[in-house]
């Protein structure tokens, strides 16, 4: 797609610029325009799908620029970049039917997602004036449950939501769900000459039809190990729950009559669906224990520790304790000793497997660490798809996941370091005209990882942060000094005086003149 950016402050637009991972967002070009008529040319002339107006600007403004763009029938994707926030100018902003309303100073996330918003809307316009086939729905639809079961859209509501949005996907985030989970021993069906894939394609389209009535293989994940064939159908949570039952239970008795397949099935309680990875993970653990009861139903809640062992396989205090203190050595052989002391019990070897990897979950969990981390890791997956399972196995598991997590402890410690290094520089040279990049090579980290970093960190954003030291700055000089407004500008970084009343205006909620003539209160 194509964007126009429309401003006649030029660093405004060198800004948006400056900040736009154009290649992410899917922008082939980017246009520049100085004023409303210039606009208007480069609409006429390259016809682009995104505009990003201001309104105050000479020749013509932005409003007009707005008519101009909608006036020839054209599906394009406007929003408004100003000063100002007049309900008039909001009432035509509505009225057009714009998708931003953005007032400066601007924080440059907002102006990212306000564009990933247009891109979405953009797309879902043309979904509907070409309609996808219905093997581009499965497969977008496939790809994004898959994604959420495996981890990669991660767990944080609003990245999920982005993500949603930027595939013109029509649920949200926060939307609800349910998971009908099968698992079912593949060993008689490959006896008989059944071929895997086919499997896999088979068990993907019976859940889809007989659960959601769907002819094709759009809302379930299908994984195999050696042995086991696991599917995940995500239901929306619209369905009474003994309905669900009846459905999975009509499932199960069609697969036991015309396949070598006798499955067992899983319902999940309701879900968020950016919470979809740590319940896919809850699945397998459920899955696993009510495995070997193939032609029946369960709810999670119905599943009790009678369905588990109670046996006690390792102690997690110890092991907890190993990591605190990174005794890697004590660990090893703890971990050793109790696999060889379960060689001769494969259930409860498999138990120590999925503890293990769940006590390690917990432990990311509660110290602010991604569990995709885990979830993602080839080696681990692999480790746990193993069978059968032996002490061997189990000791491999044991120290990759120690690695991950001794690795993980030392990156946030490192994370913490590059906080305190970028705040440094910034407390030091706010008054001059520093950049992201400025201070990513002061820390030594890109300038899209110190972005992120920052953000999650301190809760504002670079430019924020800096805006405020700046202002706060300023405020002292108003009140110390009798320079001109304009030069007190200059000495705090702001070389546009338009520019500094607008984020002082913001922040401190009068202008700079009004503050010096109150004193300050």
């Amino acid at each position: 797609m194509k964007l126009l950016v429309c401003d006649d402050d030029i660093s405004t637009i060198d800004v948006i610029e400056s900040q736009l991972n154009t290649q992410e967002l899917g922008i082939s070009q980017v246009y520049r325009a100085y004023n409303g008529q210039m606009a208007k040319e480069i609409i006429g002339r390259e016809d682009p799908e995104l505009i990003l107006c201001d309104i105050d600007m000479p020749i013509c403004n932005g409003i007009e620029v707005l008519k101009y763009a909608c006036g020839d029938g054209k599906k394009r994707e406007f929003s408004f970049l100003t000063c100002y926030e007049e309900f008039e100018y909001a009432r035509i902003a509505i009225q057009y039917g714009v998708t931003g309303y953005l007032t400066k100073p601007f924080d440059p996330e907002e102006v990212r997602v306000c564009i990933q918003k247009m891109i979405a809307n953009a797309r879902k316009k043309k979904e509907k004036e070409e309609p996808a086939s219905q093997k581009q729905y499965d497969t977008l639809m496939s790809s994004i449950f898959r994604q959420a079961c495996e981890g990669y859209l991660g767990t944080d509501r609003d990245i999920v939501e982005a993500a949603l949005k930027i595939n013109g996907v029509e649920f949200s985030a926060d939307s609800r769900w349910r998971i009908c989970g099968t698992c079912t021993d593949m060993s008689e069906a490959a006896a008989k000459g059944w071929n895997t894939e086919m499997l896999r394609f088979m068990m993907a389209q019976l859940h889809d039809e007989v659960i959601l009535s769907y002819i094709g293989t759009a809302h379930t994940v299908v994984n195999l190990d050696e042995r086991y064939l696991w599917a995940f159908c995500f239901v929306q949570d619209d369905r009474e729950p003994e309905e669900l039952r009846q459905k999975a239970q009509e499932l199960i008795t069609f697969v036991q009559r015309y396949t070598s397949l006798h499955p067992a099935a899983v319902i999940s309680d309701p879900f968020c669906f950016y919470d979809a990875c740590d319940m896919t993970y809850t699945m397998y653990e459920q899955l696993r224990q009510v495995r070997h009861r193939t032609g029946q139903v369960f709810f999670t809640s119905e599943i009790t520790d009678d369905h588990a062992r109670e046996t006690v396989i390792f102690s997690r205090d110890l092991i907890l304790w190993y990591m605190k203190n990174r005794d890697e050595a004590g660990y090893r052989e703890y971990i050793r000793l109790t696999a060889e002391d379960l060689r001769s019990d494969r259930d409860r070897m498999e138990r120590f497997r999925s503890d293990l990897i769940h006590l390690y979950a917990q432990h990311f969990r509660d110290n602010r660490m991604s569990t995709n981390d885990i979830f993602r890791d080839q080696e681990i997956l692999r480790l746990q798809q193993a069978s059968p399972v032996t002490d061997r196995i189990l000791t491999e598991l044991a120290e990759r996941l120690w690695q991950l997590q001794q690795n993980r402890m030392k990156e946030s410690a490192e994370e913490e370091d590059v906080i305190a290094r970028a705040k440094k520089y910034i407390d030091e040279n706010f008054r001059e005209d520093i950049s992201r990049s400025d201070i990513a090579a002061m820390t030594y980290v890109t300038p899209n990882y110190l972005s992120k970093l920052f953000k999650n960190n301190m809760n504002m954003n670079l430019r924020e942060y800096i805006n405020k030291l700046r202002i706060e700055e300023a405020k002292r000089l108003l009140l110390s000094t009798a320079l001109p407004v304009s030069e007190i500008a200059s000495q705090v970084g702001y070389y546009n005086i338009s520019y500094f009343s607008t984020v002082f205006h913001k922040l401190v909620g009068v202008s700079p003149y009004d503050w010096r003539s109150r004193g300050g209160e």
